[in-house]
């Protein structure tokens, strides 16, 4: 039984890292004509299950993509700058990680690799 409660608190904790992944593209898409995010599930060459959240939102300015794992860091006004600096802790506490690309031509990827 304790080993069912680890896999369902871990499983729980990844939601809530898909959770902000989520918020933070439907903020992205506020605004733009056409606005859509895709979720992508798949394997990859290494044979990791990789799960991307992708948006053709305003994107993240390639000076600042350095600093959003950073706590506390954010742009919006209303953003507290945890929510991917914990998304990355998630990630790393169960063996994964957590890259953030450019979405050509516009927009963000965000890939959970396990």
């Amino acid at each position: 039984m304790a080993q069912q409660q680890k896999f369902t608190d871990a499983l729980s904790l990844i939601e809530q890292v898909l959770i902000n992944l989520l918020k933070n593209a439907e903020q992205a898409i506020s605004g733009v004509s056409n606005p859509k995010i895709m979720i992508d599930v798949a394997i990859n060459q290494r044979g990791h299950l990789v799960i991307s959240v992708s948006d053709n939102g305003v994107g993240i300015d390639r000076d600042i993509l350095s600093q959003i794992f950073i706590p506390f860091f954010t742009t919006k006004s209303e953003g507290s700058g945890v929510g991917l600096a914990l998304s990355r802790q998630i990630m790393t506490a169960h063996k994964g990680s957590i890259n953030v690309a450019a979405n050509e031509p516009c927009g963000t990827k965000v890939s959970l690799v396990f």
